[in-house]
């Protein structure tokens, strides 16, 4: 498919587009996302059809597939290394939690997801009738600035540069968070443990500790709920001494410390070590940023570390 090429569609393709767009973008909640005036795109996203647009693998920060997400993937450098994120919601996330700004960012072409392009001299459309990912308004790149105003002029949308797609995502983040998480938990990606729900680790109820739970779920279909980040270590660390047929892990939610929510666990920054208990004591209590997990370290003493870093020992301080 061509750039700023109109495009006839039919009532099934719309159709189909309206079931796709039932993603996890979070403008499904507060934007439509189809048109009966024929001004919707056809194109594929979520990219359900197989195809390989990256090696990646998933986004870092939310954990999405990037092949599935890869007409708004993005590719960058900060100080900790080289990442691709599913969008550039999740890019500034990243941003806003590093408190650095991306270096090297590369975008895909929205209508050419095997294309990635200088974000610097790419251009962003906010807002138009096709679906975005993550973020509140559709915010979708074009290699020129001439492909993305033809392409508005049928599906709607403002032109701006990078900065200005990053500065307006960067805006809808804490409004974003509780929508994104609603979202998760009608998908099922996410579920508050019910009251007789037991930890496989210690037994003790997850639900009585809201401040500290966390789950994993497997690729078998199964889901674990833990009252703390001690258990959810401990158990990550040896699953069959805890349950039988234990399955490869799929993905991991925890709570973020202090301010409540469930975020993808590969993402944040723990703190371990430090004087602040959990429900078993001694904890890795996840932060968003890493100002914030680096604040509370030199108050309550510990070391900040990212999810990969964790072990028992480490978190039992041994």
């Amino acid at each position: 498919m061509n750039e700023g090429k109109k495009i006839e569609i039919s009532r099934r393709v719309i159709l189909k587009a309206a079931v796709i767009g039932s993603c996890y973008s979070v403008a499904c909640s507060s934007l439509p996302l189809v048109a009966w005036a024929g001004d919707v795109p056809a194109v594929e996203h979520p990219m359900l059809t197989p195809g390989n647009y990256t090696n990646k693998g998933r986004c870092p920060n939310c954990g999405m597939n990037l092949n599935m997400w890869a007409r708004t993937r993005h590719e960058f450098e900060n100080s900790e290394g080289e990442f691709a994120t599913c969008s550039i919601r999740c890019l500034a996330d990243m941003s806003v939690n590093t408190d650095e700004n991306p270096a090297k960012v590369q975008v895909a072409v929205y209508l050419q997801p095997e294309k990635m392009v200088d974000a610097a001299q790419a251009s962003y459309l906010i807002g138009s009738t096709a679906s975005g990912t993550m973020t509140m308004k559709s915010k979708i790149a074009f290699a020129s600035k001439e492909a993305a105003e033809e392409f508005s002029s049928t599906h709607g949308g403002k032109v701006v540069d990078f900065n200005g797609a990053l500065t307006a995502a960067t805006k809808e983040l804490t409004m974003s968070r509780p929508k994104i998480e609603a979202k998760r938990k009608k998908k099922g990606k996410i579920e508050d443990p019910g009251p007789e729900a037991r930890c496989p680790v210690c037994g003790m109820y997850p639900a009585r500790y809201p401040q500290h739970r966390s789950q994993l779920s497997t690729a078998d279909g199964k889901r674990y709920h833990f009252c703390s980040s001690q258990c959810l270590i401990a158990f990550q660390a040896n699953p069959k001494q805890y349950v039988k047929d234990a399955a490869k892990t799929k993905s991991i939610w925890v709570t973020v410390f202090p301010d409540g929510g469930y975020e993808y666990g590969m993402g944040l920054y723990y703190l371990v070590g430090s004087s602040i208990l959990g429900p078993m004591g001694k904890e890795a209590l996840p932060y968003r940023s890493k100002v914030a997990a680096d604040k509370a370290a030199s108050e309550n003493g510990g070391k900040v570390v990212r999810f990969k870093a964790l072990n028992p020992a480490l978190v039992m301080g041994e």
